[in-house]
């Protein structure tokens, strides 16, 4: 089995390609100048760089159980980028842990991970949601790879990971829309 673990964090939404989608995105609507302030978006910096952390926090984890699995089979990533045909046996521990980082409450859960997307997403816009189908291209963009990354399909988890940032961020568009209808309501008495 060849198994490949990057040094960078591609999980992280501010690494990965994904990511990189969405940093494009930001730059083209953040653009600040004095002369138009039509353009100016203030990102949640703060917010961007725990998102950034605790992704990174989430990764590492994840690194280090499977550096953990290569050890105790006196393995290693430098040895498996060598070696194409190495037979790795995944030991009822690693199961385990696996299994509850996937699991609901997990660091990679569908909700886990779809909130940290949709989380990165809103902050990077700075909450802006006129800006809601560039960063939705961007994330479908970032699914696409890693469905092309997968061989054309993505894993049963990944799939509901997508379903729910689709869902989570037409909420967070819906929401201002509803504060809309809302407010027109009440102003015309209805």
């Amino acid at each position: 089995m060849s198994l490949k673990i990057p040094e960078k964090n591609i999980i992280n939404p501010v690494d990965s390609k994904m990511g990189n989608e969405l940093k494009r995105a930001g730059n083209k609507i953040s653009k600040k100048t004095d002369k138009d302030n039509d353009d100016k978006v203030i990102y949640d910096k703060v917010t961007i760089e725990k998102l950034k952390e605790k992704s990174d926090r989430a990764y590492q984890n994840l690194r280090n159980i499977v550096e953990e699995l290569l050890r105790k089979q006196g393995l290693s990533f430098k040895r498996l980028e060598q070696e194409k045909e190495l037979e790795i046996k995944i030991d009822d521990e690693t199961r385990a842990k696996a299994k509850e980082a996937i699991e609901e409450g997990g660091e990679y859960s569908a909700e886990a991970v779809s909130d940290r997307i949709v989380d990165f997403a809103k902050a990077i816009s700075g909450g802006d949601k006129e800006k809601f189908d560039l960063l939705k291209d961007a994330i479908e963009e970032g699914f696409e790879q890693a469905r092309d990354a997968f061989g054309g399909e993505l894993p049963e988890l990944s799939n509901r990971t997508y379903d729910l940032v689709m869902e989570k961020l037409e909420n967070w568009k819906m929401d201002e829309q509803e504060k809309i209808d809302t407010n027109m309501d009440s102003n015309t008495g209805e």
